[in-house]
This record gives structure tokens, C-alpha cells and sequence, in this order.
């Protein structure tokens, strides 16, 4: 048996490029993904449509997450606190953090969201295919949502 050497190679992307996602108004381009990375990271450009209601109140076991405003203005929760984030802006949310993202404006915002270690960039096509899949939205039938959600590490506060 051999000991095969991992080579991560390094990622020159010209504006626009990487492989894009689009489900629910949003837009996705995977600018790293954690096969890049041997799994310890993944960075995502991510434009949310103007009133975007943003994912459920929600914190992470294992993922920790970085935002980066880039365009428009994103609020951001954390627990009780909310913040309105400008271009420029930029929040962490280490794990076991309440938080949740959204777009309150009338124009698109567009942000880069920094997640390690890597893997839950996956979420998002998982997520798009089960979108594109129900007739409507959010599904009558929650089961496979929650199966989803619990799969990529998103819990929720208790009732």
C-alpha cells in the first residue's frame, strides 16, 4: 500500500466565474468548495433577492460562519441583537450561535459567506433540488426539509 499524497491546487477566478446555484431568488457561485480545500473550508458569493426573508433562526454544532457585505444591505441577528450590514460590513458567527440573515431592502444584496470547516456548501444544492422539486414552497410535507436541515448541521431554537 501506498500513502497517496493530497495535492490542493491553487483557484484564480475572474469575476463572475465558479459554478453557480440558483433556486428561491437566490444566487449562488461557488468561489471555493471544501473539495478544494480537503474539506477544512468553502467560500460562496451569494446575492439575495431584495426582501429576502433569509433561513429560519437557526445555529451550527460544527460550522462556523464569516459574511462579507459586498453590495446592498444585509441584517444580520444574532440572538436578540440585530445588525445592518453596508459594504464593508462583516460578521462571524462561531458555532452554537443564533443567528440568521436577510434582506429587508428593495435592491439585491450580495455578500461572500466564508464556512469552515467545509462541507455545508452542499446544503445549497441539496436544498435547491428539493426546492425545484415541490410544487410549492415551503413544502406541505416538512419531513425531507428537516432531514435536510439536520443533515447540514442546522438546529433550532426550542419551543
Amino acid at each position: 500500500m501506498t500513502d497517496q499524497v493530497f495535492q490542493l491546487q491553487p483557484r484564480l477566478l475572474t469575476p463572475g466565474a465558479g459554478p453557480t446555484l440558483s433556486f428561491l431568488g437566490v444566487n449562488l457561485a461557488y468561489k471555493v468548495s471544501s473539495a478544494d480545500t480537503a474539506g477544512a473550508w468553502a467560500l460562496l458569493e451569494y446575492v439575495a433577492p431584495p426582501k429576502f426573508a433569509g433561513p429560519p433562526l437557526h445555529w451550527h454544532k460544527v460550522t462556523n460562519e464569516a459574511f462579507y457585505v459586498l453590495e446592498g444591505v444585509m441584517t444580520f441577528r444574532k440572538g436578540e441583537e440585530v445588525f445592518k450590514g453596508e459594504p464593508g460590513a462583516m460578521v462571524y458567527i462561531p458555532t452554537g450561535i443564533l443567528h440568521t440573515f436577510s434582506n429587508q431592502e428593495d435592491t439585491p444584496a450580495r455578500f461572500l459567506t466564508f464556512l469552515s470547516p467545509g462541507g455545508f456548501e452542499e446544503y445549497f444544492k441539496e436544498l435547491a433540488a428539493l426546492a425545484q422539486s415541490e410544487p410549492i414552497w415551503p413544502p406541505k410535507d416538512m419531513k425531507k426539509l428537516l432531514a435536510l436541515y439536520e443533515k447540514y448541521d442546522n438546529f433550532f431554537p426550542e419551543k
